[in-house]
C-alpha cells in the first residue's frame, strides 16, 4: 500500500491543483491490460494547428516544472516522440511517452511496472491536466518558443568511442542489477527461489535508461572495428553502417586488448543519406569522426542515426 500512495502522489504533483479534464480527453483516455501486470494508461487530445515540435516542446515545459527529468525527444517527417521520467518516490522509474503528430494529435502513455499501482482516475487527472495546457497557433508558438529557452535541448556531446562503452556498459549493469539479483542473497541462504518478476518486469527496469538517451547528441571519435554496408536494402539512402572498437587502451603504452574481444557496449553508426562518398572509403581500423542522433539503446548496445562525418 505504501508504494501504490508513493506513486499516485507523485503522478498527481503534475496535474498541480487539476480542474476537470476536457471531455475529449476524458473520453479518450484509457487503461490497457490487467493491472496485476503493470497498466498501461493512455489519453489523447487532438488541437488543429498544433505543431508537432511546438507539442513537444510544450510537454518538456509542463512536466519539467513538476520536477519530471527530461529525457530524449525524437522527431522524423510528421511525427515526434518526447520521453519524460519520474524519479522522486518510486523504485523503478516511470517514463512518461507523449507523441505528436501532424494532425495536431498529442498522445501520452504510460505503463507502469509489476507491482505499481495508480488509481485510475488519478492518472485520468494526472495526464488530462497536462494535456488540457497544450496551446495551438501563435499561442502555443510562443509557449513552445519559451519552453525551449527554459529547457533548452543539449547540442552534440563529444566523446571517445571506449569511453561513451565503457560509460553505457556501467550505466546499464548498474540499472539492471537489482532485477539480475533479485534475491541472490536470501535464495543462497535460505535455498529458495525469487520471482524476479517480483521486482519488476525487465523491460520496465530497463525503460528509463532508453528514455534517457534516445534522441541524444553525439560526435563519437574513434577507430572502426566492421563496416556494414547496406547491399540488399531496398530502403533509398539505407547506404550501410559501422560499428566503433571500443576495446579501451592500457598501461602507460596505451596498449589496446586484442580487438577480437570487442564485446564491451557496442556502438552502431548508421550513415546519413548523403554521406554516401564519405562511406565507400571507409575500412575496418580506419579513424572517423562522426556525428549522430541516438535511434535505438538496448542491453548490449546503441545505434545511432544520421551520421555524418565531422571536419
Amino acid at each position: 500500500m505504501k508504494g501504490k500512495v508513493c506513486t499516485t502522489l507523485l503522478l498527481l504533483m503534475a496535474a498541480g491543483s487539476a480542474a476537470a479534464a476536457s471531455p475529449a480527453c476524458e473520453k479518450a483516455f484509457k487503461s490497457v491490460g490487467d493491472p496485476r501486470n503493470g497498466a498501461l494508461y493512455m489519453a489523447d487530445i487532438t488541437l488543429p494547428g498544433l505543431k508537432v515540435q511546438s507539442a513537444l516542446d510544450q510537454l518538456r515545459k509542463a512536466r519539467a516544472e513538476e520536477d519530471y527529468e527530461l529525457g530524449g525527444q525524437l522527431v522524423e517527417g510528421d511525427t515526434g516522440t518526447q520521453y519524460l521520467i519520474q524519479r522522486k518516490g518510486v523504485r523503478t522509474p516511470l517514463v512518461l511517452v507523449g507523441t505528436a503528430d501532424r494532425t495536431g494529435r498529442v498522445t501520452l502513455a504510460i505503463k507502469l511496472a509489476r507491482g505499481q499501482t495508480v488509481g485510475l482516475e488519478d492518472a485520468r487527472q494526472s495526464m488530462c491536466g497536462t494535456l488540457d495546457k497544450l496551446k495551438s497557433g501563435s499561442q502555443g508558438d510562443a509557449l513552445a518558443a519559451a519552453a525551449r529557452a527554459q529547457f533548452p535541448i543539449a547540442g552534440p556531446e563529444d566523446v571517445a568511442a571506449p569511453d561513451l562503452s565503457k560509460k553505457m556498459g556501467k550505466e546499464v549493469r548498474d540499472t539492471m542489477a537489482l532485477y539480475n539479483s533479485a534475491g541472490a542473497f536470501k535464495d543462497l541462504m535460505l535455498g529458495t527461489t525469487t520471482n524476479k518478476e517480483d521486482k519488476g518486469d525487465r523491460s520496465a527496469t530497463f525503460l528509463p535508461v532508453y528514455a534517457k538517451y534516445v534522441g541524444h547528441r553525439y560526435r563519437i571519435d574513434g577507430q572502426i572495428y566492421t563496416v556494414n554496408p547496406n547491399r540488399y536494402s531496398t530502403r533509398p539512402g539505407d547506404i550501410g553502417s559501422i560499428n566503433y572498437l571500443v576495446t579501451p587502451t592500457r598501461g602507460l603504452l596505451r596498449i589496446r586488448q586484442n580487438d577480437t574481444f570487442n564485446n564491451n557496449y557496442t556502438l552502431r553508426c548508421e550513415f546519413a543519406a548523403d554521406q554516401a562518398a564519405n562511406f565507400t572509403v571507409l575500412r575496418e581500423r580506419d579513424f572517423a569522426k562522426l556525428e549522430g542522433e541516438v535511434s535505438e539503446v538496448g542491453e548490449s548496445g546503441m545505434t545511432l542515426r544520421n551520421c555524418r562525418q565531422v571536419q
